[in-house]
C-alpha cells in the first residue's frame, strides 16, 4: 500500500485528459497535476527546452512527495532525454500501444510539430500495423487554440490545414497523439464526421498502474487531488471543475 498522489505533468490542460482516466478507473488514487500553461505550447520547441522546461516540473512533483509520475504529454514524452526516466520514483511515458478499427487501411498520426519531428510514433505503429499506410500530419496551432480555449470552427480550421496540407483527408482511423486533442473531439469530427480516433490515455494510466500494482503500492484511500498551472487559469479551472468537481487549482510559477 501507498497512499501517496500520482504526479502527472504536461505542457497544460491536455494532460488532463490523461488524469481524467486515472480519476475515474482508480478512484482512491490520489492526483497532482501540473501543467505549463505559461510556456505552452511546447509543440514549436527545441528539444533541450522542452527537456529543461520538462525537468523543472518534475522537480516540483518529486517536492510534492509523489510516488510515481506520468507524463501525459506526448511532446515531452518523445523529446526528454533518457536519464529523465531515472530518478527516485517511476516515470511513465505516453503509451504507443494503440489498437485500431478492424479493416483500417490508412490511418493519420496527429501530433504537435515537435512529436512528429522525433517519428516515434510512426516508427512503434509501422511495426505493429504493417499492412496499414500511416500519414504523419503536424498541427500546428492546434495544442496552443486548445490551450487558450478557442471555438470549434477556429480549431477545426487548423485541422482541416493541416489534413489537407499532408495527404491525410482520406483516412480510415486517427490517432490522438498529443493530449490536447480529445479536448475538441467536435473540431476534428467536423474534418473527420465518420472517422474514429484512438486516444492513448486509457493504456498509459494502465501502464502506470501495472507497476504500482506489480510493487503492491496501489492506494488504499484518497485524499485530495490537487491542480496546478503556470498560467492561464481562467481558462484551466472551469475546465477542471467539469472533468473532476470540486478541487484545488492553484497557480505555480516553477
Amino acid at each position: 500500500m501507498d497512499n501517496r498522489p500520482i504526479g502527472i505533468m504536461d505542457s497544460g490542460v491536455g494532460g488532463l485528459t490523461v488524469a481524467r482516466v486515472l480519476h475515474e478507473k482508480y478512484p482512491k488514487e490520489s492526483i497532482i497535476f501540473l501543467g505549463d500553461s505559461l510556456r505552452n505550447p511546447y509543440g514549436e520547441r527545441t528539444r533541450d527546452e522542452i527537456a529543461r522546461f520538462a525537468g523543472e516540473i518534475k522537480d516540483f512533483l518529486i517536492k510534492k512527495n509523489v510516488k510515481m509520475i506520468i507524463i501525459a504529454c506526448n511532446t515531452i514524452s518523445f523529446n526528454v532525454y533518457p536519464s529523465f526516466l531515472e530518478g527516485p520514483v517511476p516515470v511513465v511515458k505516453m503509451s504507443l500501444d494503440i489498437t485500431l478499427p478492424e479493416g483500417t487501411k490508412k490511418a493519420g498520426i496527429f501530433a504537435t510539430p515537435a512529436s512528429i519531428r522525433t517519428h516515434a510514433h510512426k516508427k512503434y505503429v509501422e511495426k505493429k500495423f504493417p499492412e496499414v499506410e500511416w500519414v504523419e500530419v503536424p498541427c500546428d496551432g492546434v495544442a496552443a487554440a486548445i490551450e487558450q480555449g478557442k471555438d470549434e470552427n477556429f480549431i477545426s480550421a487548423l485541422v482541416q490545414k493541416a489534413a489537407k496540407e499532408y495527404h491525410a483527408l482520406g483516412i480510415d482511423a486517427g490517432y490522438w497523439a498529443c493530449t490536447h486533442y480529445p479536448l475538441a473531439p467536435s473540431a476534428f469530427a467536423r474534418v473527420f464526421p465518420k472517422v474514429p480516433f484512438i486516444d492513448p490515455a486509457l493504456p498509459t494510466v494502465e501502464a502506470g498502474m501495472a507497476i504500482l500494482q506489480r510493487e503492491d503500492r496501489l492506494a488504499e484511500g484518497k485524499d485530495r487531488d490537487e491542480f496546478y498551472f503556470t498560467d492561464g487559469l481562467a481558462h484551466a479551472e472551469p475546465l477542471v471543475k467539469r472533468l473532476f468537481g470540486p478541487a484545488a487549482v492553484e497557480k505555480q510559477i516553477l
